[in-house]
């Protein structure tokens, strides 16, 4: 783990340079309540693992999803450099939540720092076939044509008083019926070190016309201190959620130096702070959000869920700062007990990576291909990747 160095901005430091440090610091990775149901798993005791039906997982990168070299025209976007990538479905159309957005300038594209910041961008396409690219065929757009943010942060330097604000960045998307719900974190600040930064809160944005709107909610689902300020979000029908009746949530800290954590609520009441549960291991649930115990130990970073059916495994996804790779446990329940870490991609293969968000129309060929987003920083640009799951039988 690299040391976590505060330090002081001064104000006469160039916007742009001041967000071309900060942003390259924080991506260079180097770190009892409710009855017993049919989508409830069992109770289970901390440090158990699961027996992985994984053996290995080989990995390439395909093509760009944004910027100059993406399967998308992106210059009438002005979307010349942007990350993450979380996904969601509705029907035949999957969304996708970025973050920090930099345009054009002139015919040059310089990435971070670069002009037009905005600090979430989104978009929809009915590719479901990743394996020569994503065009991705609509966006929320200005009067202008150009990409705008779903909702906008202040741009205000690192640490600004006590809750001033640097970006809003998207960390996880869900739809229950036709709704999308997006995840956001607040971020006061991203620190000197690579991986740490300092958030406000988190709250819910959504939509009820497949993303041509958004409604912020006023719920503050994670305090500046939460463990749940960084969110993998799932409604699908694997196994401890078969009848679809719960929303998912894996959370984390501020940063990629946490630990993970696991919350429920019935998917109808995401926006009600007080129907969500938190698992508390062989004690069951508890309407106490920091009495929630870990799941997987840190360092874990930007996570993802999906479930596999056909090896009938929940599999999590996340970046780890301590080897500089994007890591995949496997489990029977969202809860738990996960696997030890499979190596997905390493910093030795794809520099500077960071983020492998998942959906259920990239997985293909029984569950053995694995198409996923991943982000680079060197480019500042997303990836469509292609993992192929070798398992033991």
């Amino acid at each position: 783990m690299r040391p976590q160095v505060t330090f002081t901005v001064s104000g006469h430091m160039e916007r742009s340079t001041l967000i071309l440090l900060m942003m390259f610091l924080v991506s260079n990775p180097c770190i009892e309540r409710g009855t017993a149901s049919a989508d409830e798993n069992p109770l289970i005791g901390d440090g158990k693992r699961v027996e992985p039906k994984i053996k290995e997982i080989q990995v390439e990168r395909l093509r760009a999803l944004t910027g100059s070299d993406s399967a998308t025209e992106m210059k009438p976007l002005d979307v010349c450099g942007t990350d993450l990538g979380t996904m969601t479905e509705i029907g035949d159309r999957i969304f996708f939540a970025f973050g920090d957005t930099f345009g054009y300038d002139g015919d040059v594209c310089r990435g971070v720092g670069g002009p037009n910041w905005r600090s979430n961008v989104f978009a929809s396409t009915t590719d479901h076939s990743p394996e020569n690219g994503v065009v991705l065929e609509d966006w929320l757009r200005g009067p202008d044509g150009k990409a705008i943010a779903v909702v906008e942060g202040d741009h205000q330097p690192p640490f600004t008083g006590v809750d001033g604000e640097q970006t809003k960045i998207p960390t996880a998307m869900v739809s229950v019926g036709g709704r999308i719900y997006l995840h956001y974190m607040s971020v006061h600040g991203f620190g000197a070190a690579g991986g740490v930064w300092d958030c406000n809160y988190s709250k819910f944005a959504y939509s009820d016309d497949l993303g041509k709107t958004w409604n912020q909610s006023d719920l503050k689902f994670g305090e500046n201190d939460s463990s749940f300020n960084m969110l993998a979000l799932t409604s699908e029908p694997g196994r401890g959620n078969e009848h679809r009746a719960y929303v998912y949530a894996i959370g984390t800290p501020c940063g990629r130096f946490g630990s993970a954590r696991v919350a429920r609520v019935r998917k109808e009441k995401i926006l009600n702070l007080d129907a969500w549960e938190y698992f508390t291991g062989d004690h069951g649930w508890t309407a106490n959000q920091r009495e929630a115990t870990q799941i997987i130990e840190a360092p874990v970073g930007e996570g993802s869920i999906l479930w596999n059916p056909e090896i009938g495994r929940w599999m999590f996804t996340y970046l780890n700062e301590k080897t500089a790779s994007i890591e995949l446990r496997e489990a029977e329940y969202p809860s738990g007990p996960w696997s030890s870490p499979h190596l997905v991609a390493s910093a030795a293969q794809f520099p500077q990576l960071y983020g492998a968000f998942l959906t259920p129309s990239f997985l293909k060929d029984n569950g053995k291909t694995l198409y996923f987003i991943m982000s680079m920083y060197g480019p500042y640009n997303t990836f469509v990747m292609k993992a192929t799951i070798v398992t033991y039988d």
